[in-house]
């Protein structure tokens, strides 16, 4: 049985272990949900080691290709994109600025399904107009119905168009130049995790964010964990800067990074 990873903010706790279940096992509703669903084998992989992090070397599965338009100006030029697809497709309105769609797609259990889905969009014409993030193997996004803790607004259905499913070819991922860390240098991560827990005032958060994406890159983390520990961080500052200007910062901080991978057992 297919289950997904379901959170209450984009970030979990440290040593909360993930919280992995089939909708109607739920006692409540989730504000999150992983992109992809993880099969029984990924599932084992999650309960033994109580992370996420490594399901990429696993297989995911998805009936559902998710596109997550963050700025206003971009929803039109998207949606004209989409509707050219044929396909049948949902759409949301966020609850703030942007918009989501649910395309129908053929069912894939697959490693190399997030890839694919990220060559698809690419070979349409909107990768760039568009939050590349979810095509990875333990995204999340946005549930139906769920509140948006900055605007205090729903996640709701706006558009339903029905259609034949989409079918996404496989395209397996380039090899990628990445530096490995074994270990992480042990200094590194002290300095990381001294980084974690200062807080900073408006107008100093950028340069702060910075230091903490070099500390954790330093620490042997991926660029794909330091995001999730900016999440964290950013959550504890008063007042909180949005989720996307944090996404928006990381993707100016990794454009002229190395990517690093690393066997550290730092729980996402």
């Amino acid at each position: 049985m297919i289950k997904h990873e379901w959170r209450m903010t984009p970030w979990r706790k440290e040593k909360e272990p993930p919280l992995i279940a089939t909708y109607d096992e739920l006692d409540q509703l989730h504000t999150f949900r992983s992109v992809y669903g993880y099969p029984e084998k990924t599932q084992e992989y999650i309960a033994n080691t109580g992370a996420v992090r490594g399901v990429k070397n696993f297989e995911v599965q998805s009936s559902t290709l998710y596109i997550d338009v963050d700025e206003e100006e971009n929803v039109q030029e998207v949606q004209k994109t989409i509707d050219r697809l044929g396909a049948g497709y949902s759409r949301y309105d966020t609850g703030n600025r942007g918009a989501h769609w649910h395309i129908d797609t053929v069912s894939i259990c697959h490693n190399w399904l997030p890839n694919s889905h990220l060559e698809f969009v690419r070979s349409i014409g909107i990768l760039d107009l568009i939050d590349d993030t979810l095509y990875r193997h333990h995204s999340i996004i946005r549930c139906p119905g769920a509140v948006h803790a900055k605007t205090g607004k729903i996640k709701t259905l706006t558009n339903r168009v029905e259609g034949p499913v989409l079918e996404i070819p496989l395209v397996a991922p380039k090899e990628q130049a990445y530096e490995i860390i074994e270990e992480g240098n042990p200094e590194a991560l002290l300095d990381f995790q001294r980084n974690l827990i200062q807080f900073r005032g408006e107008g100093k958060r950028h340069g702060h964010m910075f230091i903490l994406f070099q500390s954790g890159i330093r620490a042997g983390l991926s660029s794909d964990e330091v995001l999730e520990y900016l999440y964290w961080w950013n959550s504890r500052q008063n007042p909180a800067h949005q989720e996307e200007a944090v996404l928006k910062k990381w993707k100016g901080f990794c454009g002229g990074q190395i990517k690093k991978t690393s066997t550290t057992n730092r729980a996402l």
